[in-house]
């Protein structure tokens, strides 16, 4: 297995689909094949021609060819079945703090492909545990047809709604006069799935995504707290600064969404023993994650978050993500550097 092998394997008729799930791996000391190897067992994981490229052959009709390319972003593509594909990759993420899913923010799935339009998107909010009953809890609505999004937009955003839009899964037509053409769709776990005539531009598709939500996760990174000392005999300077982000209107509680953030359960992963009263929260938390400490200060318009040195800029990412899809699909943070990378603002995209 090599490459072009790789992408000849997966040229395969429109009318079979091709899945690749990218994950954030953090495979310390060890080298990649040790890393799949001890996460899928070591008779399950084979080498190939290409370093970077592995086979996992779990049994059940479950295969995948992992690509450890990016060093951070693992893809692992797969023609198996949907729902065995996504159970083994759900099993091991789960049950390691080594291992993440890729969470991507509403407009980072809106944007696939700049300049192109989607032909289905399904918007799933789900805040009956943090909104009040006589405000808009739930809202699931799924579009198919060239005016997909623009239908969207009326239905939250123009009626004053936005708090309640989160985008969960959405479908590209891509075509390339260079590559050809795929069918693209993907969800908010950076499950990609696609059919057509193009795997290299499914790879290309995939790589666009993951590097513009690298650059949020780098650039929350930068931002980290730390102390750097300035000589051997002492004293240093404190870096990095706190994230705030902005909520489009008050929470109704900050108790009840702490109990829903620091109950270390999916999908936020984060545990503290946290303290809140209606008007302010405070908790040193642990993110399940990596095992990182940070620190979140709440009260009803924002949400301060401080992530100290070494942390992953992934656990930022996961909370935005998720506090769109269960808190507020309208939140902004307060930087405007992030702010712009959350939101794909034109001037903040790669060119």
């Amino acid at each position: 297995m090599n490459r072009r092998a790789l992408r000849a394997q997966f040229s395969t008729p429109s009318d079979t689909t091709w899945k690749t799930l990218v994950l954030e791996a953090h495979p310390g000391s060890l080298t990649p094949s040790e890393y799949l190897a001890e996460i899928f067992g070591t008779t399950r994981v084979q080498s190939t021609e290409d370093v970077h490229l592995h086979r996992v052959d779990l049994g059940d009709d479950t295969t995948f060819i992992v690509d450890d390319l990016d060093g951070r972003f693992w893809s692992f593509h797969s023609t198996s079945p949907t729902h065995l594909a996504l159970r083994a990759v759900q099993a091991k993420v789960s049950l390691r703090r080594d291992l993440d899913f890729v969470w991507l923010p509403t407009e980072h799935l809106r944007q696939i492909r700049p300049g192109s339009r989607p032909s289905f998107v399904k918007a799933d909010f789900k805040g009956a545990a943090i909104r009040p009953a006589d405000d808009i809890q739930d809202l699931s609505i799924s579009v198919r047809g060239r005016q997909a999004d623009q239908l969207l937009d009326t239905v939250s955003r123009n009626n004053g709604h936005g708090h309640a839009f989160s985008i969960d899964r959405i479908t590209f037509p891509i075509e390339d006069k260079d590559f050809g053409y795929v069918e693209q769709a993907l969800n908010r776990r950076a499950h990609f799935v696609a059919r057509g005539d193009s795997f290299a531009l499914h790879q290309q598709v995939v790589a666009d995504v993951i590097g513009r939500y690298r650059s949020f996760v780098e650039a929350v990174e930068a931002r980290t707290t730390h102390f750097r000392s300035i000589s051997e005999s002492g004293g240093g300077t404190l870096g990095g600064t706190p994230i705030e982000i902005s909520f489009s209107r008050p929470l109704p509680s900050i108790p009840t969404l702490f109990e829903e953030l620091f109950s270390s359960r999916e999908p936020f992963r984060l545990w503290g023993l946290h303290q809140a009263d209606e008007s302010y929260g405070e908790c040193d938390a642990v993110d399940l994650h990596v095992g990182a400490c940070l620190r979140l200060e709440a009260q009803r318009e924002f949400l301060r978050v401080q992530v100290y040195d070494g942390a992953c800029g992934n656990t930022v990412a996961r909370l935005v993500s998720n506090l769109q899809h269960y808190v507020d699909g309208a939140l902004s943070i307060v930087d405007p550097e992030l702010n712009a990378l959350l939101n794909l603002d034109r001037e903040s995209q790669p060119a």
